[in-house]
């Protein structure tokens, strides 16, 4: 059996306790294989427009609470020697997450099987499971026990 060719690792995060742990395994993968790890966090903007009449503070606060978050990324890839580039993008995580791994050439998808918001997830659906289904690299899905 051969070691798949694992050379770009995109690890979407959200800020999530999930998705860092996710970002562990990322990380400990990209240490191992040898790969550039890509640190994504995607600004839902409509959602910060429907959050309330202070849609420009939303958008700001959402955009630095993403940029933390793949900085947290960052540092425990510097931690470990492993490359690291940081990403913020706006969109909808759903497709903004499989339009980036394309861009990028993500050869693997290292994703928490629960981000943040529940009510999210129950009014439109799982990220994840929209990733799982609409990427065109493997997916790993990481779930906490």
């Amino acid at each position: 059996m051969t070691v798949p060719p694992y050379k770009n690792i995109l690890v979407p995060t959200d800020g999530s306790e999930y998705s860092f742990y996710a970002a562990e395994h990322a990380v400990y993968l990209a240490k191992v294989l040898g790969a550039k790890l890509y640190a994504i966090s995607v600004v839902n903007a409509p959602l910060a427009f429907h959050a309330g009449i202070h849609y420009a503070e939303s958008k700001v606060d959402m955009e630095k609470a993403a940029q933390e978050a793949v900085l947290k990324i960052k540092a425990l890839c510097d931690e470990n020697g492993v490359e690291c580039k940081e990403m913020v993008v706006e969109g909808e995580p759903k497709t903004a997450i499989v339009d980036v791994a394309c861009k990028i050439e993500a050869d693997l998808i290292v994703i928490g099987s629960i981000g943040m918001s529940a009510l999210e997830r129950v009014l439109i659906g799982s990220v994840s499971d929209s990733v799982l289904r609409h990427a065109l690299c493997p997916v790993l899905m990481v779930r906490r026990t």
